[in-house]
């Protein structure tokens, strides 16, 4: 595992170095301009400029009461010897410095259980730190990624080096808000408008599209609320049940009756007539298999207080898609999409998936924010970003 991790370093630092000293910088020239009934515009690097040496993907997170990013990667040794599909993280420094460095503190079955047999591993999907508790929400999902059926919330008293949950079933089944992650509100939620209450997003189905025709694709996001003194019990979340923006919220404990906050059914990169993958970016280059993408996934929301919006990091294959809201519940707007274009990618321009932003390294105006995401060396992308990695996004209100 130490040759493994050598050859990481290695490649982490060439990331560095093909970035040159974007780190701290600012990403491009200009803000795009504002889509259609965006309260923000914003404009991110092309690539990721800040590592932490480590092996993994996913990498939700949140920033404890000790001042300390914990995250959960997926599949790797995170920052650590032992490889895992799921690893717990404590990370220390900040993408300004480029100082990032972790420590592996719990891994595999004293994270969490696989409830649907063989054929499924266990997957972090989202983190919550309150109250000097870290929560892990964490997911079965089949080895070929195309279907997500239970998930539950393991509960960490000891800043992530025990872990406990209810053995006996998952808190969530039937692929109904299996994917799940939480409002990020700032150090130990100390930015919640409503400290009663935390505050999560799910999907239903998938984690993204799904290449099997017998998963359908999430085209719509979810919200509940649970008290922050029962986030393991099902019994008290309750979910949102009203339209898009509603003025008087209202929720329900019925989770057949929920309503998304968001319903976006655009497809990006579509298959052309004949069947080869299109971008109307890239001049209708082939996008090596990545095709017809549905632009609702796994990523995370975080809470801007100094903006007094909510931003969720989604994406797909080939894109960013990023949308801002003024409460938990919207109306979302879709204010960023980023096109990185068909595969292959270039070290130097890459996207990547689980696209989160750890509140712990936003600006003093919240308007320098950090994007975690990752590409996976099983793609056919050309390029590989297999570890913590963050890249910068500038935010910028419109009016």
């Amino acid at each position: 595992m130490r040759g493994r991790r050598a050859a990481i370093a290695a490649v982490a630092a060439s990331v560095m170095l093909l970035a040159g000293c974007a780190a701290g910088t600012t990403p491009g020239s200009s803000f795009p301009a504002p889509l259609p009934g965006a309260h923000l515009t914003g404009r991110i690097a092309d690539a990721n400029t800040a590592v932490g040496v480590s092996d993994g993907d996913l990498w939700p997170s949140c920033w404890s009461d000790d001042d300390a990013l914990y995250a959960a990667n997926g599949d790797g040794a995170g920052f650590g010897d032992e490889a895992s599909d799921i690893v717990v993280d404590r990370i220390t420094g900040t993408p300004e410095k480029n100082d990032l460095e972790g420590t592996a503190l719990a891994s595999g079955d004293a994270v969490g259980q696989v409830w649907s047999g063989d054929g499924f591993t266990r997957k972090p999907t989202g983190m919550l730190c309150v109250g000097g508790t870290i929560y892990l929400a964490v997911q079965d999902l089949r080895t070929d990624f195309n279907e997500a059926p239970a998930a539950t919330i393991a509960r960490s008293d000891d800043h992530g080096r025990t872990w406990t949950w209810d053995a006996s079933a998952p808190m969530f089944a039937d692929h109904v808000f299996t994917t799940v992650w939480f409002a990020d509100y700032g150090k130990d939620a100390a930015e919640a408008p409503d400290p009663r209450y935390a505050y999560a997003y799910g999907l239903d189905g998938n984690w993204r599209d799904s290449f099997d025709d017998a998963v359908p694709d999430p085209t719509e996001l979810f919200l509940a609320r649970v008290p922050v003194d029962s986030v393991q019990d099902a019994s008290t979340w309750e979910f949102y049940d009203a339209a898009p923006g509603a003025a008087t919220p209202t929720w329900t404990k019925d989770i057949a009756a929920k309503k998304p906050v968001l319903v976006d059914d655009r497809v990006v990169h579509p298959s052309d007539p004949a069947g080869a993958s299109a971008s109307p970016a890239a001049g209708g280059a082939q996008t090596v298999g990545a095709h017809d993408l549905s632009v609702i996934s796994q990523g995370g929301v975080t809470y801007l207080p100094r903006l007094q919006r909510y931003v969720y990091t989604s994406w797909t294959e080939l894109t960013y898609e990023f949308y801002e809201a003024a409460q938990p519940w919207g109306p979302w707007t879709l204010f960023l999409s980023k096109d990185f274009g068909p595969y292959p990618w270039s070290d130097h321009r890459y996207g990547g998936y689980a696209t989160t932003i750890p509140s712990k390294f936003l600006s003093d105006d919240d308007r320098t924010a950090w994007v975690q995401s990752n590409v996976c060396p099983c793609a056919p992308a050309g390029t590989s970003s297999y570890w913590f990695g963050l890249r910068q996004l500038q935010l910028t209100p419109v009016g």
